[in-house]
This record gives structure tokens, sequence and C-alpha cells, in this order.
């Protein structure tokens, strides 16, 4: 399978796995999946709207699995009701947990409640890092995800 990417900057690590970085364009017109994998911030509020869902193939899927706002909603009703997309898969939603009118009636969206990390492996870890930050914070120590590392030095 090739593999392309778009990030901010081109990635090393990417790049050792075969992956080519490309525009953002690119990737849209390429691929047959478009999987999401990016922070919400004000860049990335609708990242994919109208103008990139039109740039993808008529055969490509749109998988959202980063923050629900990444993706306009109502721009992905519309290209999946005109069938300018095959399908989508959300674990995320805009406005969650409401979900945008039209999206739970159509047959080529695949919605899931955000359960990516719903296994109890992860849960329990995600249970320990808290309980370590914690620890480290009440012993007046850098915890180890603090929030706001600039106050840490």
């Amino acid at each position: 399978m090739k593999v392309v990417y778009h990030n901010r900057r081109v990635s090393a690590e990417m790049d050792e796995v075969g992956a080519n970085y490309v525009p953002l364009e690119v990737l849209l017109k390429e691929s047959d999946f478009v999987s999401l994998h990016v922070p919400l911030t004000k860049e990335t509020t609708h990242l994919i709207g109208a103008k990139e869902l039109g740039l993808m193939k008529a055969t490509s899927i749109l998988i959202n699995t980063a923050r629900g706002p990444v993706v306009d909603e109502e721009a992905l009703v519309a290209a999946l009701k005109a069938k300018r997309i095959f399908a989508a898969g959300l674990d995320v939603y805009e406005n969650e947990p409401v979900l945008h009118p039209g999206l739970f009636e159509l047959e080529n969206v695949v919605l899931l409640p955000h359960i990516g990390s719903a296994t109890a492996r992860t849960r329990r870890r995600m249970a320990d890092l808290a309980a370590e930050n914690l620890l480290a914070m009440l012993g007046g120590r850098r915890p180890p995800c603090p929030l706001n590392p600039e106050l840490w030095g």
C-alpha cells in the first residue's frame, strides 16, 4: 500500500516507515482512505470542508477519529448524499453528543461513540498516568504530563 501523509512539517519518522509527504490537496486527490489525526486548533477547525471533500475521489472514504470540529459536518452530509465521496467513518462529532441533521440517516457513514481508547489496557494506563501526575504534584515534582510545561522550566 502506498502511504502518503500531510503535516505542518516533514516527519523523519514517517519517512523511515516509507510514507511520503505531500501537500494536503495532493493527499485528498490521491487517497482512497483519508484518516484524520490532528489536534483541534484554529488552523484545523473545518480543515475538511466542502472544498476539500470536492477534491477527494468518488471512491474515497473519510475517517475522523481526531476531533469533531475538524470536519465541517454540513459539508460532509452534502458530499455523502451527493456521492461525492464513497463513505465516512466517524468516532467524533462536530457538536458532540449531538449529530448533525441527516448524518444518522445516511447508509454510507459509520458512526461510533468516541471509544478509540476503550481497551482495558489503555484505560488502565490512563488511570495509572493520572495517579502518577497527581502523586508528582502532591510531592512538589514535575508531573509526567503537565498541561503547562512552561511553568516547570
